[in-house]
């Protein structure tokens, strides 16, 4: 379909804006002002209703605040399980290997993970965690 010329008087400074605006956006300011005109007639509500009112934001903001909190609390568990399993195989391996170096610890440690994370899920398991017949786990 041929294009036609539509006219519009706008200010010098307006042109000027319009102009950049289609500069940004890669279009010519023929395009650009076309599609600002097709977006103006789209058919926009002046009212804008919120979508939840405030006491639906506030208490969803309850829920999820409430819901960090034991987050971090699990968390907070989690690492300290964590922790004593870390700290008792150091412990244990120093014990065993009486003047032994970091090296030596370190190699011990990364030798026996699955080990460590073995004896920290059976700590869990019942309490915190299921493991079914197959491995799965579960969160209680």
């Amino acid at each position: 379909m041929p294009k036609q010329i539509v006219g519009v008087y706008a200010p010098p400074d307006r042109k000027e804006s319009w102009e950049e605006h289609a500069d940004e956006m890669g279009m010519s300011t023929s395009e650009w002002a076309n599609a600002m005109i097709e977006a103006g007639l789209k058919k926009f509500d002046r009212d804008i209703q919120p979508d939840e009112s405030k006491r639906d934001l506030r208490r969803r903001n309850n829920e999820i605040w409430n819901r960090l909190q034991e987050l971090k609390e699990e968390r907070d568990s989690l690492e300290k399980q964590l922790y004593q399993t870390e700290r008792r195989a150091i412990l244990d391996f120093v014990e065993e290997n009486n003047g032994c170096r970091y090296k030596e610890i370190a190699k011990h440690l990364s030798k026996n993970q699955a080990s460590r994370l073995t004896k920290l899920l059976d700590a869990l398991d019942g309490d915190e965690i299921e493991i079914d017949e197959d491995g799965h786990v579960y969160r209680l």
